[in-house]
């Protein structure tokens, strides 16, 4: 009997198997000394509850380990479309190892910025393991289409980021808390990873249009595509400048993407030192430290930098700050020119601060040219 029940199509486990044997031995006896047909059928129902349940036990406690032995990390899933180009998720969700889910917020107008997070919701454990696939769909309102996509992620690469961490404006060492996914016309699938002072993009995917019927996208609302985003529009501030003419869907999926070496670098004509960098890069990463944090003369590369905001102190101790905005086309054309026509290995995109502390001059540059950026726009304060 121990060997039937050993080879049956129910796999039990070995410390089961006594339990099973007596409740076999039990029905019988049950049946041998009522001699009832009834008692045997009983019984044979009762064997099969009983291995039904240890089978499902056993399949619980073998997910639940399997569950518990994934590393884990506390962060939560977000999202974000370009301001001037919004888009709304109709279901998105990052997938773990054996089909579990978490979801990405849904259901809103997205129009937060390229790479700022936007809404999350608190779902789930605090602590997930590393996603393995991201699975999304979303209306992009300017171009009145939808897309849909899965795709595998980069899980090591993931997993390292959230195992090595950062050091933040403070100098404290600080954990990623959010995995960020940006849509945008065309198409265009990034991952970002997050953490309080750090962006880093993960990886770019393409999705596909689709064809979506308005009883599919919202079964109780409206069933015009046209009137719906028309109604969902005509509350939002800055809705005028939405526009579905002349999309640069080549910004998001190639113009916006290359990286470069290089590193800031700041002078001052008559003695200071700078103190903090926030700095915001086209493609939707950033990051705020403080003079003394390692990232800013790192052997990396950085995509083209979109905005700067500075804060240093003057020989006398005083406190200045400045909002540096980059123009896009002169930026983009400097940094052509040095690294791919002059075929440049690395630069300095240098702040050079006059003796006043009331004037910036920027040039990107190295030790064979010097680019002026003439049309960046600055604002010098004192604090």
């Amino acid at each position: 009997m121990t060997s039937n029940l050993k080879n049956s199509k129910f796999q039990i486990p070995n410390s089961k198997v006594f339990c099973v044997i007596f409740c076999w031995n039990l029905v019988i006896k049950m049946s041998n000394l009522l001699k009832s047909a009834i008692y045997s059928q009983l019984g044979l129902i009762v064997l099969f509850l009983v291995i039904f349940h240890f089978g499902c036990t056993t399949n619980t406690v073998q997910q639940q380990s399997q569950d518990n032995h994934m590393e884990k990390f506390e962060w939560l899933p977000a999202a974000c479309a370009p301001k001037l180009y919004p888009a709304e998720i109709v279901k998105g969700d990052f997938i773990f190892e054996g089909g579990k889910s978490i979801y990405i917020p849904a259901k809103w107008l997205m129009h937060n910025g390229w790479g700022d997070a936007g809404s999350m919701h608190i779902v789930g454990d605090d602590f997930k393991p590393v996603p393995v696939q991201l699975e999304i769909t979303w209306l992009s309102y300017t171009e009145r289409k939808f897309y849909t996509g899965k795709f595998d992620l980069p899980q090591r690469k993931i997993r390292e980021l959230f195992e090595q961490g950062y050091t933040d404006d403070r100098g404290i060492k600080e954990t990623f808390s959010t995995l960020n996914v940006g849509v945008a016309p065309g198409g265009t699938v990034v991952l970002w990873i997050f953490g309080a002072g750090l962006a880093l993009e993960i990886d770019q995917f393409q999705a596909s249009e689709i064809q979506m019927t308005m009883k599919e996208f919202m079964p109780d609302g409206v069933d015009d595509l046209d009137e719906y985003i028309k109604l969902v529009l005509e509350d939002v501030e800055g809705s005028e400048t939405f526009s579905s003419q002349n999309i640069p869907y080549q910004a998001w999926s190639e113009t916006y993407r290359p990286r470069y070496a290089w590193t800031p670098q700041f002078t001052f004509a008559d003695g200071g030192q700078h103190t903090k960098l926030l700095a915001r890069f086209y493609n939707g990463e950033h990051y705020f430290v403080e003079h003394t944090n390692p990232i800013l003369t790192q052997n990396k590369t950085w995509a083209v930098p979109k905005y700067y905001r500075i804060n240093w102190t003057d020989k006398n101790q005083n406190n200045y700050g400045a909002h540096i905005y980059f123009d896009e086309g002169e930026t983009f054309a400097a940094f052509r020119q040095l690294f791919e026509q002059n075929k440049a290995t690395k630069a300095q995109l240098n702040i050079q601060i006059d003796k006043y502390n009331s004037n910036i001059s920027i040039f990107l540059m190295n030790e064979n040219e010097k680019i002026p950026l003439t049309q960046t726009k600055v604002k010098v304060y004192s604090k």
